[in-house]
């Protein structure tokens, strides 16, 4: 696996020197163990995480434990044809509610969403809360996916190349959830080798100077 540097308005990212705090593999049954599958279908083929869900609502697994803080995910992600929409996950999760029926609050980040091939994050439950970018990713191409939180800001990178960045408005908000997601939203979606890490980053100091 490539680690590449990621760079934010005034801040910068390196996975490289971050802090591993959980790694599932998913090539064993077992990893499902840390999991708390709260919706959809979720089960381990070849070696890979698949979860499907049919209708127009979401599936969601949740990990049992909490990372409340800053936070980076780095996995692999594969739409299944004949499917082409809603590749997702969660960050600084509270679960799920079952009264409801429904994922309690949140960051839902995806891929090829929101109805109109959309790459973003909005805040849960409150969508007004959002930031969604065009990307028409592919059915059956595995995308490499990282994707996180550093202080106020949450950013996704798609093979390297980092697709927007989100500033959110209350961060103390949210503060104390810490769990992650992975979903699919009428669908069905492989996830291969999740990491969550602690990222290492720090401030940098950006500039324009004159070249004319």
């Amino acid at each position: 696996r490539m680690f590449t540097m990621i760079r934010l308005l005034h801040k910068e990212i390196d996975p490289e020197q971050s802090e591993e705090l959980l790694h599932l593999p998913f090539s064993e049954g077992s990893d499902l163990e840390q999991l708390e599958l709260a919706s959809g279908s979720w089960a381990i083929e070849d070696h890979a995480l698949v979860g499907r869900f049919r209708g127009n609502g979401g599936g969601i697994c949740y990990t049992r434990k909490s990372f409340p803080g800053d936070i980076l995910i780095d996995f692999y992600g594969t739409m299944l044809s004949p499917c082409n929409n809603d590749l997702n996950f969660v960050l600084k999760a509270e679960g799920w509610d079952y009264e409801k029926n429904d994922a309690a609050r949140g960051f839902i980040g995806g891929m090829n969403g929101w109805y109109d091939r959309k790459a973003g994050f909005e805040k849960y439950p409150r969508c007004d809360t959002q930031a969604l970018v065009s990307f028409d990713a592919e059915s059956d191409r595995e995308y490499h996916i990282q994707a996180g939180y550093c202080k106020d800001t949450l950013f996704l990178t798609v093979d390297g190349r980092l697709l927007l960045e989100m500033r959110d408005p209350d961060p103390k908000e949210f503060a104390e959830f810490g769990r992650i997601g992975l979903g699919t939203y009428c669908s069905q979606i492989r996830f291969r080798d999740l990491r969550i890490l602690r990222p290492a980053w720090w401030t940098i100091s950006q500039s324009y100077q004159a070249e004319f």
